[in-house]
């Protein structure tokens, strides 16, 4: 990639620049250290609240099951001394990586703080040092384009400060905010690889697309690449347009080399990272409830569900004025909190990139250079807004009927991060448009103009909405049904509060820009007072999004929780317990170490949802109507939630709460469940179809009898078994159990069947076989034996090495090509 012979290649002339060989005006006034001071400054001051407490950060998703998994997974690790393989204690057990049921559990930056913090500490570290990063990674990436100081401190503010970013805070979509905070990043690695291509960009290339991988948002992921694969067609199409026609093949050569290198650079790093991204792959498409779901949408369905969680034309209106759709954010501002009255079901986050932002964007299309890299990320935050609408354009569609993937997603409107990244980026352009147009002679005041068209427009919106005539004109174009009516009415005044600001916003962005062209305004004052009015714009929204808790009065057992601890203390045998508590998807339990026969899971297993009748989010069906499957699955306690669900079923009761007026609250029931490991001298082979149903139906006994995949390897004789199942270790990849009984039997474990589960009896390989349509069992003969179960997955290990046999050799590579090259330095 990098020629040795400079003096035959020639230097890479300017041309080559992605940034139009503008030249963004006189020395730089932002001191270099200033990114290193603003931008860790602005993120102690949004979260504040955290840093300087012992308190944890809010997160919906964290709440409901992010945390638990990370506590389980942090846990493990301490306990065995590496990364687990399996998480035992949820919905009947799921990989760990392929399942991706830690989530970014082998994400370098989430692993090294769950490690070193407490992890109800280390979800709200990993938030916040992204969210700074996010600044410095697009400080660079602007800075890569050619842009001044001042305007790459400007649009990092801006990025760093986005709501889009900063509210997945609240919903504790850890994920997302990695990928939005990554972003600015791979696009600096491309940009520098284009205009230089050497073994340390080819490298870095490569590092961001593992990263991103491993985060493991793949949704976002695949938007994220989609957009850079853009951008480096955009780049390799510029180098073919430009220098002479005598050079144009040489000039095709080189254009096209180097974007099958960044092609092969994302493919390194797609390899990289293919310990997590083979594994999860191989998992979703044969094994994970997510295939069902996908595969049973078919049709307008299927359209509905990838169409779901879109933008709507109220969301639009919301990235001018962010009152406008209201939120349905607890705990919050007024304008915040129950005011939603769009057409999702409820509105969690943000899509604001910052009005001051668009504004700026709007400025950089008043003359000036960069006209290709304008308009190449002006159509990508169009596309990405009309791909955001969902079914309200024809984008979207073409792409669920024509681009691979996209039919396996939901939620277009998670697009638009790339929307914000590319606003973020056309204001840059704008701070230097404005920046350019005073040194102009005379001084031009056409970004002054388009300034002033904007804040006339914002004006007489503010107007509209003050005289009730915005909201009703509104509804009469796109029309509201009743429910949302009162919703809509509430928010009113905060819809013309939110108006008025955003027309305070644009004049006092008129003000600076005037008083700077005029030079009534040195241009550190003028920087100053950009990244003043941007970072003020943001933070008035972001504010909502943080919001701290008690994690140690949220964590501690309640009463029914302590009572089922009491009563297991001193046994060693395992126990599930069924809680109905948030339908059926409680995880809470887990934290005080009881496993849960339901429950949350992004990526569970098919099979057992399937055993269980549990579709969505909705109760398992069939744990909660039928004792046999209860018994099947270890169950020894109900937790019932008597004020939500009504009156509880008869049984005997270990445990109540109760109001202050006497209502019963909740109640814990005790279960006479099979144990987890036990002996099984009958089996009867049915098909997945058949399987579950005949488990619901009277004639199955499941004390007697064990329903199988296959036929069993062990001729059984029927009838019950006499004899001893003693457990002798019980990890969450690794079984030891020891066994007597009387004659061959079936040892069946109430844990979910995976095919990398293996099995010894004796130190001798025997099959795990498909047991009660999702479960396990191994055949054991007569006598005592030593049953060892473990989790080894081929799959997931050669993709693993494979990863690190090339970052190896990427890193060996540059150290060589360093060593070389201080060498060279020293004998000159």
């Amino acid at each position: 990639m990098r020629s040795k012979d400079k003096r035959r290649r020639g230097p890479e002339p300017a041309l080559e620049r992605g940034n139009d060989g503008a030249n963004p005006g006189p020395a730089a006034v932002v001191p270099r250290w200033a990114p290193w001071v603003l931008f860790p400054a602005l993120g102690i001051v949004l979260f504040a609240s955290f840093i300087f407490s012992d308190a944890m950060l809010v997160g919906t998703d964290t709440l409901s099951g992010g945390y638990h998994a990370r506590a389980l997974y942090a846990e493990d690790i301490r306990e065995l001394g590496r990364v687990p393989l399996w998480q035992p204690e949820v919905l009947g057990g799921t990989p760990y990586i392929d399942g991706l049921s830690a989530g970014d559990a082998l994400y370098p930056p989430s692993l090294l703080l769950l490690l070193l913090t407490e992890t109800y500490r280390s979800l709200g570290w990993k938030l916040i040092l992204h969210v700074i990063a996010a600044g410095f990674f697009m400080f660079g990436w602007t800075r890569a384009l050619g842009v001044s100081r001042s305007a790459a401190l400007v649009s990092g503010v801006g990025y760093m400060l986005a709501p889009v970013m900063v509210s997945l805070v609240y919903g504790g979509q850890d994920g997302k905010l990695f990928v939005t905070a990554l972003a600015p990043l791979l696009f600096l690695c491309t940009e520098r690889f284009f205009l230089r291509p050497r073994l340390s960009s080819f490298t870095g290339i490569a590092l961001v697309v593992a990263a991103v991988i491993l985060t493991p948002h793949f949704q976002l992921a695949y938007f994220l690449f989609a957009a850079a694969g853009a951008f480096a067609i955009f780049r390799t199409i510029r180098l073919l347009r430009r220098g002479s026609r005598s050079l144009s093949g040489v000039r095709s050569r080189r254009a096209l080399g180097r974007f099958g290198f960044f092609l092969l650079a994302s493919v390194a790093g797609a390899i990289i990272a293919g310990g997590q991204l083979i594994p999860a792959v191989d998992y979703v498409s044969e094994f994970s409830r997510r295939t069902a779901t996908s595969g049973e949408l078919a049709g307008e369905t299927g359209e509905a569900w990838s169409s779901s969680w879109s933008l709507h034309p109220e969301e639009v209106a919301s990235l001018v004025i962010p009152q406008f759709v209201g939120s349905s954010v607890n705990g919050s501002a007024a304008w915040a909190a129950g005011t939603y009255w769009g057409r999702n079901p409820f509105k969690l986050n943000s899509e604001y990139a910052g009005l001051v932002l668009l504004l700026l964007a709007a400025v950089s299309f008043a003359g000036g250079a960069r006209r290709g890299t304008r308009w190449f990320f002006a159509g990508l935050a169009g596309a990405v807004l009309l791909f955001a609408l969902g079914a309200h354009t024809p984008v979207w569609r073409v792409a669920y009927e024509v681009v691979p993937g996209i039919r396996m997603f939901r939620a277009p409107s998670t697009a638009m991060f790339l929307f914000a990244f590319s606003v973020a980026t056309l204001a840059a352009l704008g701070v230097d448009r404005l920046r350019a147009a005073r040194r102009e002679a005379p001084a031009s005041d056409k970004p002054e103009r388009v300034l002033l068209w904007g804040a006339a427009i914002l004006g007489g919106v503010a107007l509209l909405a003050s005289v009730g005539r915005l909201t009703s004109t509104w509804t009469a174009v796109f029309g509201i049904d009743e429910g949302r009516q009162a919703a809509l009415a509430a928010a009113a005044p905060h819809i013309t509060e939110g108006a008025w600001l955003a027309f305070v916003l644009a004049g006092v962005l008129v003000i600076l820009a005037w008083a700077y062209r005029g030079s009534r305004l040195r241009p550190a004052l003028f920087v100053l007072g950009l990244v003043a009015l941007v970072a003020t714009d943001a933070l008035r929204v972001d504010r909502i999004f943080v919001q701290t808790m008690d994690f140690h009065q949220w964590a501690a057992p309640d009463p029914n929780i302590q009572a089922v601890l009491e009563r297991e203390r001193g046994s060693e045998e395992p126990y599930r317990m069924l809680s109905l508590r948030r339908a059926g998807q409680d995880l809470d339990p887990v934290l005080s170490g009881i496993e849960m026969a339901a429950g949350h899971h992004p990526n569970d297993l098919a099979r057992y949802r399937e055993l269980i009748g549990m579709a969505g989010s909705g109760l398992p069906l069939n744990l909660l109507q039928s004792g046999n499957i209860r018994a099947l699955l270890n169950v020894r306690y109900i937790l019932w939630p008597d004020l939500a669900m009504g009156q509880s079923p008869a049984g005997p009761v270990l445990s109540r709460t109760q109001t202050p007026d006497g209502r019963t609250v909740e109640s814990v029931f005790e279960e006479a469940g099979l144990p987890r490991a036990r002996l099984v001298g009958s089996a009867v082979v049915k098909t997945d179809e058949e399987a579950v149903p005949y488990m619901l139906s009277p004639d199955f006994d499941p004390e007697r009898e064990v329903v199988l995949a296959d036929a069993p390897s062990l001729e059984l004789d029927g009838g019950s078994v006499s004899g001893e199942v003693t457990w002798l270790e019980r990890g969450p990849d690794r079984l030891r159990l020891e066994v007597s009984a009387e004659r061959p039997a079936l040892l069946v474990v109430a844990d979910n069947w995976y095919p990398a589960w293996k099995a010894r009896v004796n130190g001798e390989s025997v099959p795990v076989m498909r047991a009660y349509h999702t479960l396990r069992a191994v055949p054991v003969p007569a006598g005592r034996a030593q049953v060892e179960m473990y989790y080894e997955s081929g799959l997931l290990m050669w993709s693993f090495w494979l990863g690190v046999a090339v970052l190896l050799a990427l890193l060996a590579a540059n150290g060589v090509q360093f060593r070389r090259a201080r060498s060279e330095r020293s004998s000159a």
